[in-house]
């Protein structure tokens, strides 16, 4: 079975109103990042993918069968949403094989299968733990617990890391780098350092279309030459920021240290650096 994800001019309607334009995209086995702003399509589109929203038109296949076979697709997707919650006076243990039952899972493949997924999950010693008092890094990673516990091809997180801590943000992306391996991790979300840390294959959509499809390296070439680094003097900031788009300030008295994206050099004492993909996104969501 080839494990892919193919939308072909998928569009989406709620009423009048049009969340997806004309989708067309390819994503391959391993991390892919879906970046762009709040209100961009994002959501709507895991939903489509997930068969919890029907498509208006177009076509999309997960792993070669047709999305409409809802049955199927649910069998070989796992999905943890945005505002995913669960049943917070159940243990974790309890409440991962309460969602096991859900899922269809018998009595005897929740005993093997519960305990290993909280091990995957490093919430094995957690297990008798209340949801209510866990923290969100940990209920995100019972979320993702229950997303693989019917062992799919391909996972969908949306918006994962949005409220975590630093360091909870970097071992749950070490963690959904670890599941991508042998299947599909589709990471959905507006924070740029989640997808630069771990997705060499990004799509950037914005108001319901897809505006960049490629690699990483791909997306940076687009601002290649053009993010400039300059100490300039902070009553000059305001001026600074109407003329030209500005990706970083740091401020340090009555001077300001400023990165710019400029087709040319924007003043004597600019030096070129190199960009990164927050400097792109800017630079394709400004061109956009």
């Amino acid at each position: 079975m080839e494990i892919s994800i193919e939308i072909q001019n998928l569009t989406k309607y709620y009423g009048k109103k049009q969340a997806l334009s004309e989708v067309n995209l390819t994503i391959p086995q391993g991390m892919f990042g879906l970046l762009g702003p709040n209100g961009a399509g994002k959501t709507t589109l895991m939903k489509v993918l997930t068969t919890l929203l029907e498509k208006t038109g177009g076509g999309v296949k997960i792993c070669g069968v047709p999305v409409e076979n809802s049955r199927q697709i649910r069998n070989m997707t796992g999905y943890l949403p945005q505002d995913f919650s669960m049943y917070g006076n159940m243990s974790a243990y309890e409440a991962l094989d309460y969602l096991a039952v859900l899922s269809g899972m018998s009595k005897s493949e929740r005993k093997e299968r519960v305990p290993q997924m909280l091990e995957k999950v490093n919430l094995l010693e957690k297990r008798k733990t209340k949801v209510k008092s866990m923290s969100g890094g940990m209920k995100r990673r019972l979320g993702i617990a229950q997303a693989i516990i019917h062992d799919p091809k391909v996972i969908i997180v949306d918006e994962p890391t949005a409220g975590l801590d630093p360091e909870e943000r970097v071992r749950f992306r070490n963690l959904l780098c670890e599941i991508a391996k042998d299947r599909i991790v589709l990471l959905s979300t507006h924070i740029v350092g989640d997808i630069e840390a771990t997705c060499e294959n990004i799509a950037v959509l914005n108001q319901g279309k897809i505006c960049f499809d490629g690699r990483v390296a791909e997306l940076l070439a687009l601002v290649e030459g053009k993010v400039y680094s300059a100490e300039i003097a902070a009553v000059e900031l305001e001026k600074v920021k109407e003329k030209y788009m500005v990706t970083g300030i740091l401020t340090t008295g009555s001077t300001a240290n400023v990165k710019i994206i400029a087709d040319e050099k924007p003043f004597p004492q600019a030096k070129p650096v190199q960009p990164d993909v927050e400097d792109a996104y800017m630079y394709l969501m400004h061109t956009e």
